[in-house]
């Protein structure tokens, strides 16, 4: 099931990632939401290496050739924490004016570290040959505290990431821009299910640790699909809401012209 599920999820992050470096790239020179167009294509990007090391293939290959075990776990972990965090940056820069943008980016790469920072002493002091990162192992407290830290922030920035693309997708709609309504819209309901993502897997390590888990082999399968549909929706929802503002932006030139 995750081969299957993070192996698509993979396929499209490289799509997404070229288009957005490439849209970033090309718009380089404009002032106007230059964090954001950066944000997005690192997004993608972190994105597109967190599930290509969840395919298991690869995590037993890179952890065969570090010769650490959960190597890409955390390597996994890591680039969900900065793909959010990256995420929450581009919506940020789309959505707040300027007098509040600069303390509004600064407080949520001081959250993200701070995750991080958390995280990684966790992993240090909880791993070893016969551990792994999942909600198999619940029963050990550093894999628990650990988890709950990295899902606490993935449900905490999904949230945001919803009530901010729900927002801006009405205002788009409003304003007539389907196809960047339809992509904000379609990245919010992704980013309700990144919650529910963090919702399921969280919940089974708390009920696990109050000693009544609901069943494993369901949470296995569960949490993958949710974490897997999230991915997907998001790059394309966001690469829509691109396409949309680049068509609104040529209208507009095309009417000045």
């Amino acid at each position: 099931m995750d081969g299957i599920v993070f192996g698509i999820c993979t396929l499209v992050g490289i799509v997404g990632t070229w288009y957005s470096a490439r849209d970033a790239w090309r718009l380089r020179d404009r002032s106007d939401y230059r964090i954001a167009r950066a944000a997005r294509a690192v997004a993608f990007g972190v994105c597109t290496v967190g599930v290509l090391l969840a395919v298991p293939t690869v995590e037993g290959l890179l952890e065969e050739l570090t010769g650490m075990n959960n190597s890409a776990k955390l390597g996994a972990h890591f680039c969900a924490v900065l793909w959010c965090g990256s995420l929450q940056l581009m919506l940020v820069d789309w959505s707040y004016n300027h007098e509040v943008l600069k303390a509004s980016l600064y407080a949520r790469v001081a959250l993200g570290v701070a995750v991080l920072a958390a995280m990684l002493p966790l992993f240090a002091t909880t791993t070893g040959p016969e551990m792994e990162f999942t909600t198999a192992f619940a029963a050990e407290p550093g894999v628990t505290v650990y988890l709950l830290a990295y899902l606490t922030y993935v449900a905490i920035t999904c949230g945001e990431i919803a009530f901010l693309c729900s927002g801006m997708a009405m205002s788009a709609s409003r304003r007539g821009h389907t196809w960047t309504s339809r992509g904000l819209a379609t990245s919010a309901a992704a980013a309700v299910l990144g919650v529910a993502y963090a919702i399921s897997k969280g919940s089974y390590l708390l009920l696990n640790y109050l000693r009544h888990p609901w069943p494993l082999q369901y949470e296995e399968i569960i949490s993958p699909l949710l974490a897997g549909l999230a991915t997907v929706a998001l790059i394309t929802g966001l690469t829509m809401a691109m396409v949309g503002r680049r068509l609104t932006q040529r209208k507009a030139d095309q009417v000045t012209a």
